[in-house]
This record gives C-alpha cells, sequence and structure tokens, in this order.
C-alpha cells in the first residue's frame, strides 16, 4: 500500500512539475527559466524536484520524448495503412489524445521556444508520409511527391497550431474531416498519374 502511495505521488510530483514549467515557458524565455521558478510555481521544494529530473533541460526532453513516443506509437499502428487513401483513423486517433489534456497542449504548442518541439514533430510525421509502404519507391524519390509530404505535413502541424492559438472555431474531429478531405483529394488523382508513369 505504501509503494501505490508513493507512486501516486511521484506521479503528482512529475505533473506539477511539467505543468509550472510549461506555465512558465510563456512567460519567458527558455534559457532564463530556473528551477528556482519551477519549485516555486509547482510549490514543492527543491528535492522533490531532483528527484525526478536532473535540470530543467531534463522536463522539456521528458514532454518532448513522452509526446513523440505517442506520436510513433500511433503512426506505428497505421503504418501499413494507406494513409493517402484515408488519413481519417490517424488524425482522429491524434485529435482523441490531444482533447484528453487539452489545456496543457495549448500552453506547450502556444509557449516561447515551441517552434523547436514543432518542427521535430513535422520532420517525424514526413518521415511517415515518405516510408508509407503502399507508396512505389519511384514515386517516393520523385521531387513533386517530397513537395507534397511537405506541405501536408506542415500544413497539418500548422492547423492544430491555429486551433489551439484560438483561431478556428471548430471542433479537432471537423479539423480531422477537412485535412482528410484534402489529402484524399489531392492525392488521388496524383497518384494515378504517378503509377501510371512508373
Amino acid at each position: 500500500m505504501k509503494k501505490k502511495a508513493e507512486y501516486k505521488s511521484a506521479i503528482r510530483s512529475r505533473k506539477l512539475i511539467r505543468q509550472a514549467f510549461v506555465e512558465l515557458m510563456q512567460e519567458k524565455d527558455l534559457e532564463k527559466i530556473t528551477v528556482t521558478d519551477i519549485v516555486t510555481r509547482a510549490d514543492i521544494n527543491r528535492g522533490t524536484f531532483y528527484a525526478h529530473y536532473q535540470d530543467k533541460r531534463a522536463v522539456i526532453e521528458q514532454i518532448e520524448n513522452e509526446i513523440i513516443g505517442k506520436m510513433m506509437e500511433f503512426l506505428g499502428e497505421f503504418q501499413y495503412k494507406k494513409f493517402f487513401q484515408n488519413p481519417l483513423p490517424l488524425l482522429l486517433k491524434i485529435s482523441r489524445y490531444l482533447e484528453k489534456d487539452l489545456e496543457f497542449y495549448r500552453i506547450l504548442i502556444n509557449a516561447r521556444g515551441s517552434e523547436q518541439f514543432l518542427e521535430k514533430l513535422k520532420s517525424i510525421f514526413t518521415k511517415y508520409l515518405k516510408n508509407d509502404s503502399d507508396i512505389p519507391e519511384k514515386i517516393k524519390k520523385s521531387s513533386d511527391f517530397i513537395i507534397r509530404i511537405n506541405f501536408f505535413a506542415g500544413g497539418i502541424i500548422n492547423l492544430y497550431q491555429v486551433w489551439f492559438r484560438n483561431e478556428l472555431n471548430c471542433s479537432l474531429n471537423e479539423i480531422s474531416l477537412e485535412i482528410s478531405k484534402l489529402v484524399i483529394s489531392n492525392s488521388t488523382l496524383f497518384f494515378k498519374e504517378k503509377i501510371g508513369e512508373v
């Protein structure tokens, strides 16, 4: 029973640290945030912080790794599906994941210094689209295909950013649906033409 209580306490502490850190990222540049700032905001002592993290960099790394890990998990589940024919299941899964802790992701995406992290996500998504198993190698290597996957990956990440800035008056599900329609309508003819060339 004691171990269970310690485990719950550790989870709670990490959540408080994470939340405090992300809130501080909204207010000041990453390099100006100190461990003192974090423990004061989280209302914990320094010992609790160092029991979980070596330094503030470790906090952001854990947040990023957690989100990237989830993204990789989702992409892995859909690896052999035809993303360009039906991206909706993957997009809805991402939306459901974000909805579990909307306020946290809103703060994270709008925080100063989040650009580097979003660029990392875009890069992972681009790599995933490029490695879609259903696409012939010759098409994957063509410049017009590479332009398209960068356009889609960047556009999708950007739409989520715009939504989290409250600039879009719709649900995440509606965004998923619209992205899905755009991907399908812009890909169908392209792939027909390309496969005809192969």
